[in-house]
């Protein structure tokens, strides 16, 4: 063990102690205070577990709508180099198809889920083509496409 292992060690002795001697009250039994204990073990628990699978939970914001645009651009880069070195590119739907599979495993990762990120693309699909069809011509535009 490390120092710094001892001494967390330490301090979480302390403030189990701590936890403890403030359960214990007059006339209260031992029987009574470990109750209270596993009752608020088992709270935590509940707790931790709803807001572990709160923060799994993906809502299309602006966080997903930059991720889209950030997919957007490395399908683009991968274009354009593959343009340059003369090998073949994708071009409209296809392209729509990679940031939508990329999409789809950035969610799929989050979520720890296939199911839900292919469930998140779907309920999701308009607004997605939306902002790929509009920043791929916003794009389009500035390089004179």
């Amino acid at each position: 063990m490390t120092t710094l292992d001892i001494i967390l060690l330490i301090v979480a002795l302390f403030l189990l102690a701590l936890y403890v001697t403030s359960k214990i009250g007059k006339d209260q039994s031992i029987n009574d205070v470990i109750k209270e204990v596993k009752e608020d073990l088992k709270n935590t628990a509940e707790n931790v577990s709803e807001l572990v699978s709160k923060a799994k939970e993906v809502v299309f914001d602006e966080s997903v709508q930059k991720t889209i645009k950030e997919f957007i651009l490395i399908v683009e880069e991968k274009n354009r180099i593959a343009k340059d070195k003369g090998e073949a590119f994708l071009a409209g739907d296809d392209k729509k198809l990679a940031v939508v599979q990329r999409l789809s495993e950035w969610v799929s990762n989050i979520t720890g889920s296939t199911e839900k990120a292919v469930e998140f693309v779907e309920s999701n699909q308009s607004k997605i083509e939306s902002i790929i069809d509009d920043y791929i011509s916003f794009s389009n535009k500035m390089q004179g496409d």
